[in-house]
């Protein structure tokens, strides 16, 4: 089964800037790459796959439906 980045980040109880800290990107590119606005590069999947520890194949690239109103919020919530 694969998983979304966000649900792999948010299994980790990590918010999108602890992840943009953690891959040395930014807040923006994680916004972008879990709403699937962009995709990652080669190596940014590689290292999202280290991150969470699981192969490169486990992530899911295509967000199936757009972020919830409460998603929105929670995200927007966030430091």
């Amino acid at each position: 089964m694969t998983k979304t980045i966000r649900q792999l980040r948010q299994e980790r109880g990590e918010s999108e800037t602890q992840l943009a800290e953690a891959l040395g990107t930014t807040l923006q590119e994680i916004q972008d790459l879990e709403r699937g606005i962009a995709s990652p590069s080669v190596e940014r999947l590689r290292l999202l796959a280290e991150h969470f520890g699981v192969d490169e194949t486990a992530i899911d690239l295509e967000p199936h439906r757009p972020p919830s109103v409460g998603e929105r919020l929670v995200d927007a919530l966030e430091p």
